[in-house]
């Protein structure tokens, strides 16, 4: 090996280690480069507060049940959950309390695969044109790589904020080569095939606060929000999703949706 290429791989050596231990805070929370958005043209995005706080996003998927990510769920106490929806506003909209959790039953907490969970109300929504459900990507769909999907949520607006957004904010980002992603992200934590990547190269990304809120392609949910490097929209590196199709068949089962 010449002296150039040993010096490549120790450069590329120390940067996987330097990563590592910035990728659990986005892993367990994860719209920086977005813009403000009205709950009109996303009425499918819910804010779920624990304690009283903003705390995730979510999606609606039928007036009786939400889509969300697990972590935001997992080793949390049920009854301290509250949803909001119909409101641009994360601490305004009509409230409603949670009946059921169900998590998928693979989701790993260590590598974040099968990151989905299923919310069931306490009582139905009450559609209207800022409260309406998402259709959900069949189990057959895919997006071509370089397509343009839109990620909403009321996420930290940048990666060293203390505080979500008071305001929805929605960005738009391409998504990357399942192949190119994996690479990406290699000896760091493993991209499945249950997972799905979207971001741009000049870090827009998700970011604390938006976990569980849904990726959108063509008014279609094709990922959930799930992880990413600690340091939320560092460039080059995207955001990874749960793949809504991968999980298709599960949400049938589970939720009759």
């Amino acid at each position: 090996m010449s002296s150039n290429s040993l010096l490549e791989a120790m450069w590329y050596v120390l940067l996987l280690l330097s990563t590592v231990p910035y990728m659990t805070h986005c892993l367990q929370s994860r719209i920086i480069g977005g813009h403000n958005a009205s709950i009109n043209d996303y009425p499918y995005q819910v804010s779920i507060h624990y304690m009283g706080k903003h705390h995730c996003g979510g999606s609606i998927i039928s007036e009786n049940w939400l889509l969300t990510a697990a972590h935001c769920i997992y080793g949390l106490i049920p009854i301290k959950f509250k949803i909001r929806v119909g409101s641009t506003y994360n601490n305004n909209g009509i409230e409603y309390n949670i009946r059921n959790i169900i998590l998928h039953e693979n989701y790993n907490t260590r590598t974040f695969d099968y990151d989905a969970a299923l919310i069931m109300l306490s009582t139905p929504l009450k559609i209207s044109s800022t409260t309406k459900p998402i259709t959900l990507a069949q189990s057959t769909t895919s997006v071509e790589t370089g397509k343009n999907a839109v990620v909403t949520g009321w996420g930290h607006l940048s990666a060293n904020s203390n505080s979500a957004s008071d305001i929805l904010q929605v960005l738009t980002l391409p998504i990357v080569d399942q192949n190119l992603c994996k690479n990406i992200f290699s000896g760091i934590n493993t991209v499945t095939e249950n997972m799905i990547c979207a971001g741009s190269l000049d870090g827009r990304d998700t970011s604390k606060g938006d976990s569980g809120g849904p990726l959108v392609y063509n008014n279609v949910q094709i990922g959930i929000v799930s992880w990413g490097l600690k340091e939320c929209a560092l460039p080059k590196y995207p955001g990874v999703y749960t793949r809504v199709s991968a999980i298709r068949d599960w949400i049938k089962k589970k939720a009759g949706v």
